[in-house]
C-alpha cells in the first residue's frame, strides 16, 4: 500500500470515522471513492478472523473492518465465521458447545498457512483492545442457523468499555435482535444485512434503528442505490473481489466496499485516482 493511500486512510478514521455512522456528513473531495472494509479482517492476506488478519488492517491503514461474532458455551463472545470449527481450525463441534478453555487451543491458522502456526480464534474483546479505536469496525453478530438468546446484551457488555463507540458497526441477518440492540442502545450504528429488494427500504430500516443496509454485490442496481441514498441509507456491499466487480458498483455509487483483498482494492482505487487526474 502506498503512503499516500495509507496518509489517507489514516486521515479518514481520524476525522471521518463517524460519517459511515450517518452522524457527520463526508467533505465532498473525500467522497469519491467507496470505504474499504476487510472481509473478515482480509480472507485473502491471513487467515480469516484471525488476530494475525486484524494486525494487518491495522499495520495498512485499512477503513474498516468486517468480522463475526459467536456465543461459546462459557459465554464468551469469540470471533469465528462458522457455527462450528471443522473449516477454520483443527478442531471439531459446535462454538456454542464449546468452552473458550478448549476454544483457545486450537490452530485457527495453519489450514491458510504455515506462517499462521497456532493462531488462535480470538475474543472480541481482544480485538477491540487491538483496534483501539483505529479503525470502524463492522461487528456480524451470527444468530442463525444457530440461535443465541441474549447475544445483543452480550455485545453491549462487550462494547460498554470500549471508548470509540462511533467507529462501531453492529449487522445481522437477524433483524430482530438488531432491533432489539438498538432499543436497548441506539448510540452504535446499525446495518441491515440481506439483499431483497425491500419495499420502501427507508422505512424498514427506520423501523429496525438503521442507518446502513449491508447487501451482497451481485443483488444491487443503481436505482435501488440510489432509492437507499434517498432515504439517507449508507449502501455498503459485500463481497466483490475482482477489478471489474469494484468498477461496477462504483458506477452504481456504492459508499462501501466489504472485500477479502483490501489491498488489491486500494492499490485499483490508488490507480484509478493517478488516471483520472
Amino acid at each position: 500500500m502506498s503512503r499516500t493511500r495509507i496518509a489517507r486512510s489514516a486521515l479518514l478514521v481520524f476525522g471521518l470515522v463517524v460519517a459511515q455512522a450517518g452522524i457527520i456528513p463526508l467533505p465532498a473531495a473525500l467522497a469519491e471513492n467507496p470505504k474499504i472494509y476487510a472481509h473478515r479482517g482480509g480472507a485473502k492476506w491471513a487467515p480469516e478472523n484471525t488476530m494475525a488478519a486484524f494486525r494487518k488492517c491495522k499495520e495498512n491503514g485499512v477503513y474498516g473492518i468486517e468480522l463475526d461474532v459467536q456465543r461459546c458455551k462459557s459465554g464468551e463472545l469469540v470471533v469465528i465465521h462458522d457455527e462450528d470449527l471443522k473449516r477454520t481450525t483443527n478442531g471439531a463441534g459446535l462454538i456454542k458447545d464449546t468452552n473458550f478453555s478448549e476454544l483457545s487451543k486450537v490452530d485457527a491458522g495453519s489450514w491458510f498457512g504455515a506462517q499462521f502456526k497456532n493462531e488462535r480464534v480470538p475474543l472480541l474483546s481482544d480485538v477491540l483492545s487491538l483496534l483501539d479505536g483505529k479503525v470502524v469496525l463492522n461487528i456480524e453478530i451470527k444468530n442463525t442457523p444457530v440461535a443465541y438468546p441474549g447475544i445483543e446484551d452480550d455485545l453491549l457488555k462487550v462494547l460498554a468499555e470500549y471508548k470509540y463507540p462511533e467507529t462501531i458497526i453492529i449487522s445481522s441477518f437477524d433483524h430482530e435482535v438488531l432491533k432489539r440492540l438498538h432499543d436497548k442502545n441506539p448510540k452504535y450504528a446499525i446495518a441491515l444485512l440481506g439483499d431483497p429488494i425491500f419495499c420502501d427500504v427507508g422505512q424498514y430500516a427506520k423501523n429496525v434503528g438503521a442507518t446502513a443496509w449491508h447487501p451482497y454485490f451481485g443483488s444491487m442496481r443503481k436505482d435501488v442505490i440510489e432509492a437507499a441514498h434517498d432515504s439517507k441509507l449508507k449502501v455498503n456491499v459485500w463481497t466483490p473481489n475482482k477489478v471489474d466487480e469494484w468498477e461496477q458498483l462504483i458506477s452504481q455509487g456504492v459508499d462501501g466496499i466489504v472485500t477479502d483483498d483490501p489491498k488489491a482494492l486500494s492499490d485499483y482505487l490508488a490507480n484509478r485516482d493517478k488516471k483520472q487526474k
